[in-house]
């Protein structure tokens, strides 16, 4: 465990010390003075209590004047995690980015604008238990035009593309989706209609259990099968109900049976039938 009595500064550099070390299987004294803009000596101090306090994960090689991971290196400082490392070649608030000289590139999808101001109303409404009004652009085709409609908001949620609030809607009578970049404009509170302990797909959740493509070579379903983390052949994902829609676009399962290379869907949903009477009965 890392000491609670070291300053922050010297944990900072304690953490660049293991990344470098772990990530990159070394570093030397530049790596240190050119991150932080310390001293050379001070680098040589740093590396040399780390060494002195963990002894077991770094050796010094003075032919090549660095220091090199030992395969008994257990990190103190950092959290040893694809995610994160991966994470922080595109993200520059992840903690690997801020020391990461390897390319990261995400594709590029479009920016979804939501109205700050809006979204302040929005945010201030659930804070104090209210219903607001909002000026709605609709996908229906029986509402071609905005409109404002009363909404009781309770908690927001992402698709992985779109941020939308999930609100009671006065119209409707029920709980629904209302994407956050098709609030044009936010009005007046008011009291609220249901509230959140009322919303039953949005507090219960439904297990979704996904498999390796039966389509696939039985060498491609063990890959898979590594791939996603599962065991005995499945892995099971707690989703919440309202929220399923959004899941199966997401990893595209609702074209699996369509699509002409298995590859191109590498899982399916093994219990479809009870998938889709929840789903549908989420949708309604």
């Amino acid at each position: 465990m890392a000491s609670a009595e070291l300053k922050w500064a010297t944990e900072q550099r304690f953490q660049f010390v293991e990344y470098q070390a772990f990530w990159r299987g070394s570093l030397n004294r530049i790596d240190l003075t050119s991150q932080f803009g310390i001293s050379v000596p001070q680098a040589s101090k740093d590396l040399s209590a780390y060494q002195e306090m963990f002894p077991e994960n770094i050796q010094y090689d003075h032919r090549q004047k660095r220091y090199f991971a030992t395969k008994d290196f257990k990190p103190h400082f950092i959290s040893v995690d694809a995610d994160v490392f991966l994470s922080g070649l595109i993200a520059g608030d992840h903690e690997p980015a801020q020391y990461n000289e390897i390319v990261g590139e995400a594709v590029p999808v479009p920016a979804r604008r939501v109205d700050p101001y809006v979204l302040q109303a929005i945010v201030e409404c659930i804070s104090n238990n209210q219903s607001i009004t909002v000026l709605y652009q609709s996908m229906n085709p029986n509402r071609p035009e905005p409109q404002w409609r009363r909404i009781t908001p309770h908690s927001f949620m992402s698709d992985g593309l779109r941020w939308h609030a999930r609100a009671y809607c006065h119209i409707d009578s029920k709980f629904k989706d209302f994407l956050l970049s098709r609030c044009i404009k936010s009005g007046d509170f008011a009291d609220p209609g249901l509230r959140v302990e009322d919303d039953l797909f949005w507090n219960k959740t439904f297990n979704v259990v996904l498999i390796p493509n039966p389509a696939l070579s039985e060498s491609q379903q063990k890959v898979i099968a590594t791939d996603y983390a599962m065991i005995d052949g499945e892995v099971r994902i707690p989703v919440r109900m309202a929220a399923l829609y959004y899941f199966e676009k997401r990893l595209r399962l609702d074209i699996a049976h369509l699509v002409d290379q298995p590859g191109e869907c590498p899982v399916v949903i093994s219990n479809r039938a009870e998938f889709e009477l929840a789903r549908r009965g989420a949708t309604k």
